[in-house]
């Protein structure tokens, strides 16, 4: 029994691992592009603080209050 106990603890350690790695690169998931404008570099929108709009990666404008 002690024999299996020790490849568990392996895998889920490398589980827990793994999920911390991940999660810590979408820490950095905005950036600044110039003045007040944002973009998210994972779902490619810009945030344009200034004029309260964001602008999809498809080209569509959205106004937001």
């Amino acid at each position: 029994m002690k024999n299996i106990t020790i490849p568990y603890a392996i895998i889920i350690g490398c589980i827990i691992i793994s999920f911390s790695i991940y999660f810590g690169l979408t820490a950095n998931r905005f950036a600044h592009i110039e003045g007040k404008n944002i973009l998210d570099t994972k779902k490619g929108t810009i945030y344009l603080l200034n004029e309260k709009q964001y602008i999809l990666k498809n080209g569509d404008v959205y106004q937001y209050e």
